[in-house]
């Protein structure tokens, strides 16, 4: 057994409900845990910041266990700790005590606040604290101190009614310090008055006691006294006792007077060292009685009166009955399991400092090897996911830096290793070596925040095996591109497909069916045109744009738009129909057919009968969202390393598009390249809209055949603003295709009405702590999910309170919702080398936990 100590703070935690019945369950249940050599103890401190609590266990999986019964029992949340606070600050401590003499009125339980006493101790002076040490009876055949004080405290309480009676009674140590004797001896009698039920006269006792040392110091003087008094009498005694004999009964009475101060100067080094123990936060366990017998009582007293020491005196006629020999040590007392519980409860108001949510445990099904790995339960052990279940989609909620980056890379690794099964001699563990979704898998995660977080995939693709991760940075003029102008059948459908991209992004509301049909048309003539066309016409008319933009299909069509100026959109034109012209008298190579559909696009804008007024207004609309576009003139470039979805989606690869801050751990060109946000959230949302109509294209039937697209976006709101249709259609349709959703956002307000539904419709929901109730209701009404009492009762408070990389999750196995838990995202980055031994250990390992 593991002689080590485990020291956890209690903090305040929202949303439990203990009526003083379940507090007694779960005090007796953690109180079974105990035994004759294993303690608990229950520690308040008064700190500067405020009343303290902690609970210190010997470091075993039965006290790791208990632990969270006295957790709940308080409504306490734990978290561990490496060390308490000073507890020498104090100048003086005291041990409670047994008094002799009688007991005081019974106080019922009933009806009575178990916590009465946290209020109490949260008026302690700074510096100040309780300690109640705890431990299992002794049940030997020497020593039985169950039988011992049954028989003891039903011969004093007629009935057999008592506290400690209950089962699962808990042999207990109370000590406190505090910053004056008078002070300690205050805050005893407060915590005895404070266990309601507790009845036994009390005193407060110091080491090394004062009486013993005053015995000790009594008995050295009377040896020194008898041996002086021999020696001044043995002259007149010589004719009865010879000399030399009171000579050596002078010398043996003053060597006894030696024993005594040798017992004192050892008792005094043990006392110092006892009270040491306490003041390092080293608890000894209850001390036990060694009398070889003890006398009982020899009647009752159904009254609970104090029982008069005169009437047990020896020989006296009046004697009624006989209280019997105090069963225990005079320093350990029995009580029920809930007696002690207020020295671990934290205080309400403003000296318990701030609340926190308290464990949830999760389901016993979640702690098998079904997928990836959430985070950790109370006691450390991993809480899953099921990866089978994955296609109905994961949404995560959680303020600014509350650790959803870190959680959707942890899933992302997962993944990627899920891909990758390692030979069967190579791997620890069965699952290491076999694949949950399928080596075939497509991974695309949309990244918003910085060429730094996104270098963090690519670490997990370098420590997990062989498989690349694919950067694409919006904002890396020299970066490797996704083409975005494909999906099409012919130059029309590609027009018409990008600029539904487009509404996708904008939404319906702000490109209207007129401003449709002129983004068709430009983009018809844009992609139909060789891109010099736009290097010619800037060469020929002198109010060409400068500097001269890149020849892109969307430069063109910006032009066409009026955004270099109406004379040169109409130049443009003209340039174009005179190179169809060319091409039809074979002084140009290009594309006829092309040309000629070109053309045919330019006839909203630029035909015969356009007037100049009327070209305006239809430009006005439409040339706004494309003028955001040309912000990212590299990214439309038709040379360079160019891709397309489609090809990424047949290749299986595993892609981040990250329209943040670039950085050159990716491969960027240069460091903190940044494009403006509305930039990066048109192009982010355009390429999920194409990621979205290329799997219709490519991945029909992928679920059957054992192949998925997983779909992570870190910040939904970003690139689903202003339509639900892409989120709508993962969730609704997707499944067949393969897709696994995995979306993030900060609050479901941000999204629009239909997308926030979406979300919650997903089978798991992770949050994060949110600061704004009225989120914070809407995210506990769904985790709660009509249950209207009992633990499936979510509060918004325990949303709020919940600490930095917890999370409240909700899930199902086999499709079928699970009780809702809390999990703490394990630090997985901080060793990836180890991340497959953590998800999957070896065998030995997992039975050891």
């Amino acid at each position: 057994m593991s002689t080590s100590a485990v020291i956890r703070r209690v903090a305040r935690a929202s949303g439990g409900q203990n009526s003083p019945e379940l507090v007694a369950t779960r005090m007796r249940s953690f109180a079974s845990s105990l035994s004759p050599r294993t303690a608990a103890t229950f520690l308040a401190v008064m700190t500067s910041d405020g009343l303290e609590n902690y609970l210190i266990t010997p470091d075993t999986d039965s006290m790791n266990k208990a632990a969270l019964s006295a957790a709940h029992a308080v409504t306490g949340r734990l978290s561990y700790v490496d060390e308490l606070p000073d507890l020498r600050a104090a100048d003086q401590v005291g041990h409670l005590f047994f008094r002799p003499g009688g007991t005081r009125a019974s106080t019922t339980q009933s009806g009575r606040d178990p916590f009465s006493m946290a209020a109490s101790l949260a008026d302690m002076p700074v510096g100040s604290w309780v300690a109640i040490t705890m431990r299992a009876p002794h049940r030997g055949l020497l020593l039985h101190e169950d039988r011992l004080w049954d028989r003891w405290i039903k011969g004093r309480i007629v009935g057999g009614t008592h506290h400690s009676l209950e089962p699962n009674g808990v042999i207990a140590h109370v000590a406190a310090a505090s910053t004056s004797r008078s002070s300690v001896d205050s805050l005893l009698r407060q915590v005895a008055g404070d266990m309601h039920g507790f009845d036994l006269e009390t005193r407060t006792v110091r080491f090394p006691r004062t009486w013993v040392l005053a015995q000790l110091l009594a008995a050295t003087l009377t040896f020194v006294a008898a041996g002086i008094g021999v020696q001044l009498i043995a002259p007149s005694i010589a004719t009865v006792i010879p000399a030399e004999v009171a000579s050596m009964i002078t010398t043996a009475l003053f060597t006894a007077a030696v024993l005594p101060l040798l017992a004192m100067a050892g008792y005094v080094v043990w006392g110092r060292r006892y009270e040491k123990r306490f003041r390092t936060g080293r608890f000894p366990l209850p001390p036990r009685r060694w009398a070889l017998r003890t006398r009982p009582p020899t009647q009752g007293n159904d009254q609970g009166r104090a029982e008069s020491t005169q009437d047990f005196q020896s020989g006296s006629s009046k004697r009624s009955g006989d209280p019997g020999d105090y069963p225990l040590n005079r320093g350990a007392f029995k009580l029920g399991a809930i007696l002690p519980v207020g020295a671990l409860a934290p205080a309400s108001g403003s000296a318990s400092g701030t609340s926190e949510t308290g464990d949830r445990s999760a389901p016993a099904s979640l702690l098998r090897r079904i997928g990836p790995v959430i985070g950790l339960d109370a006691i450390g052990r991993m809480v899953r996911l099921s990866a089978l279940d994955l296609w109905a989609g994961i949404a995560v909620f959680g303020k600014p830096r509350s650790g959803k980056s870190y959680l959707l890379r942890s899933l992302f690794a997962f993944l990627l290793m899920d891909q990758q099964p390692l030979p069967r001699d190579t791997a620890t563990a069965p699952e290491q070596s076999a694949s949950m979704l399928g080596e075939e898998g497509v991974i695309v995660a949309f990244e918003s925040k910085s060429g730094q977080d996104t270098a963090e995939y690519q670490a997990w693709a370098t420590s997990l095996g062989r498989r690349k991760v694919h950067v694409f940075d919006l904002a890396d003029p020299d970066g490797a591109r996704i083409n975005m102008f494909t999906g099409g059948d012919g130059i029309l459908d590609s027009a018409a497909k990008f600029v539904e991209k487009m509404i996708y992004h904008w939404g319906s509301d702000s490109i209207g069916a007129a401003s449709a049909k002129t983004l068709r048309g430009v983009f018809t003539t844009a992609l139909g045109v060789p891109t010099d066309v736009l290097d010619e016409a800037i060469g020929t008319h002198p109010e060409a744009p400068t500097p001269a933009p890149v020849a892109t299909p969307m430069s063109i069509a910006h032009a066409l738009l009026g955004g270099y100026g109406d004379e040169f959109g109409v130049h443009l034109a003209e340039t174009i129909r005179r190179r169809l012209a060319d091409v039809k008298t074979h002084r140009a190579d290009d594309d006829q057919n092309a040309l000629e559909i070109a053309v045919s696009g330019l006839s909203e804008l630029y035909g015969a009968t356009v007037k100049p007024a009327s070209r305006a207004a239809l430009q006005k609309a439409p040339s706004s969202k494309v003028e955001v576009l040309m912000l990212a003139p590299h990214w439309w470039r038709p040379e360079g390393r160019v891709t397309t979805i489609e090809e990424i989606l047949r290749r299986h690869l595993r892609v981040v598009i990250n329209s943040g801050a670039t950085s050159t751990r990716t491969g960027a060109s240069r460091d903190n390249l940044r494009l403006p946000a509305a930039v990066g959230n048109a192009l982010s949302g355009m390429l999920l809209y194409s990621l979205k109509e290329a799997i219709q294209d490519v991945c029909a039937g992928w679920e059957e055949q054992g192949r998925y697209v997983a779909i992570i976006c870190d910040e939904l709101a970003r690139v689903a603003t202003n339509s639900p249709e892409v989120i709508e259609w993962t969730r609704m349709q997707g499944r067949s295709f393969g897709v696994i959703p995995i979306y993030a956002t900060q609050e479901p307000d941000q999204l629009p009405d239909a997308v926030r539904r979406t979300m919650f419709s997903l089978s798991t929901v992770i949050s994060y702590a949110q600061e704004n109730s009225d989120v914070a209701t809407q995210i506990a009404k769904d985790f709660t999910g009509g249950a209207s009492e009992g633990f499936e009762v979510v509060h918004p408070k325990e949303v709020m309170d919940l600490p930095r990389y917890m999370t409240l999750v909700r899930t199902v196995l086999e499709q079928q919702r699970q009780n809702v838990f809390t999990a703490k995202v394990h630090p997985f980055e901080d060793d990836r080398d180890a991340f497959r031994d953590i998800v999957y250990p070896a065998e030995t390992e997992d039975r050891s936990r």
